[in-house]
C-alpha cells in the first residue's frame, strides 16, 4: 500500500504536516510507502483554459505537476490537507486542482485519462477560527476533487481553533484525533500495519 501526502499549506513544518503525519502513525506505514508533496515548494503554474489537455491528454505546460501526478497515479491512499484561507482551500492547492482537469472524468476524451481507478482520498482542513462551516467547506473542495478523478473518499479530519503550531501543541486531542482517524483506515481500505511510522521518521 502507497501513500501520498498533498500539503496544500505553504509551510512545510505547520500543523497540516503534524496533522498528516498523526495519520500516518494511525496507520502504521512505513516512511518508504509514503510520498509527501509540499505545495508551495513546486513549480505550479495556473491553468491558462487552453483545452489541449481535452486533445492530447496532457498539459502542453512544463513544470512540476506531471511529476506530482505520477506519484499520485502510484499511490493508493491520497491525504490532501489545507489550512482554510480566507474560507477556502490555500491557493497553492486550487491551482494544483485546476491543473488536473486532462485526468478528471470531465475530459471528453476519457482514453486519455491516466490516473488509475481504485484510490481512496481522505481530506483535511484546518483553521483558526471556532466555527466548523469553511473547514466543512474546504473538506468539500477535496473531495469534489476526488470526485472527479475517481478516489473514493475514505475519511475526513477538521481542526478549529489552530492558528500556529503552538495552537496544536495546546490541544493534544486534535493529533490524536488524527491518529485516531489513520488507525481507522487500516480496516477500511485494508491496509496492513507493518510497523510504526514514528519509530522510521
Amino acid at each position: 500500500m502507497k501513500v501520498m501526502c498533498i500539503n496544500g499549506s505553504p509551510r512545510r513544518n505547520g500543523s497540516c504536516v503534524i496533522l498528516l503525519e498523526a495519520i500516518l502513525e494511525g496507520l502504521q506505514v512505513v516512511p518508504d510507502t509514503v510520498t509527501f508533496c509540499h505545495l508551495g515548494e513546486k513549480d505550479i503554474r495556473y491553468c491558462s483554459g487552453c483545452k489541449v489537455c481535452y486533445c492530447v491528454g496532457t498539459c502542453p505546460q512544463t513544470d512540476d505537476v506531471a511529476a506530482i501526478l505520477a506519484s499520485l497515479a502510484e499511490a493508493d491512499l491520497i491525504i490532501v490537507a489545507s489550512p482554510s484561507y480566507w474560507g477556502d482551500v490555500t491557493g497553492q492547492l486550487k491551482v494544483f486542482f485546476d491543473r488536473n482537469t486532462p485526468y478528471a472524468d470531465t475530459n471528453p476524451h476519457p482514453d486519455k485519462m491516466k490516473i488509475p481507478p481504485g484510490k481512496f482520498g481522505v481530506s483535511v482542513a484546518v483553521r483558526a477560527g471556532q466555527t466548523e462551516r469553511e473547514n466543512l467547506h474546504i473538506l468539500e473542495t477535496i473531495e469534489h476533487y476526488f470526485g472527479h478523478l475517481g478516489i473514493t473518499p475514505k475519511g475526513r479530519l477538521s481542526v478549529t481553533a489552530v492558528d500556529t503550531v503552538e495552537d496544536l501543541s495546546c490541544k493534544p486531542e486534535a493529533v490524536e484525533k488524527a491518529r485516531i482517524l489513520g488507525a481507522s483506515l487500516r480496516e477500511s481500505v485494508d491496509i496492513h500495519p507493518v510497523s510504526h511510522y514514528a519509530d522510521h521518521r
